[in-house]
């Protein structure tokens, strides 16, 4: 089980940066924050909308924030954790397999998402 708040930020951030390579972009990568954006060019509601937040990995404070974009969508987990009105995710101190594949389940589950919004 990992407790260091770096290593934790770390060992997420790299299950994220696949996603990458799948249409998204990174827009922060630093030592204590990463996420990823969809850039493409969308129009709701009249609104012309050119990036959208999809996921992120930030240290704050004494945890590791897990951020995902719910817009549109209603997650049902109950350990989720209300960011904003558009940001749900969870905040970790520690990270074993079972979290992890938590978080990996959480994020693929957004991305299929922003598939079938067409988002990305």
């Amino acid at each position: 089980m990992k407790t260091d708040l770096v290593e934790i930020f770390q060992t997420i951030r790299a299950s994220l940066q696949p996603f990458a390579a799948l249409g998204y972009t990174v827009h922060e990568n630093s030592e204590t924050g990463y996420d990823l954006y969809s850039e493409k060019n969308i129009e709701v509601d009249g609104e012309k909308i050119t990036e959208r937040f999809f996921a992120g990995v930030y240290i704050n404070g004494s945890e590791v924030e897990v951020k995902v974009n719910t817009q549109e969508f209603e997650p049902s987990n109950p350990n989720i954790i209300k960011f904003d009105s558009e940001k749900v995710g969870l905040k970790v101190n520690s990270l074993d397999n079972e979290k992890l594949k938590e978080i990996d389940t959480l994020v693929e589950i957004i991305n299929v998402h922003f598939k079938e919004k067409e988002w990305v």
